[in-house]
């Protein structure tokens, strides 16, 4: 069976294709600052729960954020990502509402989840169908329902320089990153109702964002 990750990673790439020989050879040189618009693609958020008695996978389309940085300098990369959290759906809207509510992430006391990147590490340059895609951990703080915590990610970033087929979508360089990390409930003082984390709810959330932006 193909994992609901697998499928939107396939997207992703689908949706990137498009920009596939249009001769990218690596971004100009200096720092530049990428803000995510849903014009260049759509940013969005899965979360996978694989839990005993129930299995889901939950979406969220209202992000927004920034990043800094230098392709010549990549571990420098900074930034601030964020998701609303009334954003986040599972399809089942009662169990919407319960995961908005005080229970669980609280979404009128924090009505955010933001991760806040300090630097990659691990980077690696490749190319790829005339692209240059970097992979990297991405390391940073992360707050959700109050807490904050440091988090590492695993990142793919595709960089193309402004062109005319990029203008037609959005002025500026582009950037698409993908993101893959895991979120344990219990360190964010996530407890729902009882019983049901380990049952009903997975204890450690799988997630995948995928985030597009220009410069």
């Amino acid at each position: 069976m193909i994992r609901p990750l697998t499928i939107l990673a396939l997207l992703v790439a689908a949706t990137f294709s498009s920009y596939a020989g249009l001769g990218f050879s690596g971004s100009r040189e200096g720092a530049k600052t990428f803000t995510l618009n849903d014009a260049v693609g759509q940013n969005s958020i899965s979360f996978v729960s694989e839990a005993p008695m129930e299995k889901f996978t939950g979406t969220a389309d209202k992000l927004s954020g920034t990043v800094a940085m230098d392709w010549q300098n990549l571990e420098a990369t900074r930034g601030r990502l964020s998701v609303l959290v009334r954003s986040m759906k599972t399809a089942i809207a009662r169990r919407d509402e319960h995961m908005y509510s005080p229970v669980w992430l609280d979404a009128d006391k924090y009505p955010e989840i933001v991760f806040e990147i300090t630097g990659l590490k691990d980077v690696t340059v490749t190319g790829k169908n005339g692209k240059k895609v970097a992979t990297a951990t991405a390391m940073g703080m992360f707050s959700c329902h109050g807490v904050t915590k440091p988090l590492s990610a695993s990142v793919t970033i595709t960089y193309v320089s402004e062109n005319d087929e990029t203008k037609k979508r959005a002025s500026g360089d582009l950037i698409m990153i993908t993101a893959l990390f895991d979120v344990v409930l219990k360190d964010f003082n996530i407890s729902g109702k009882e019983g049901l984390i380990g049952s009903c709810i997975e204890e450690t959330m799988h997630i995948q964002a995928s985030m597009y932006a220009n410069s």
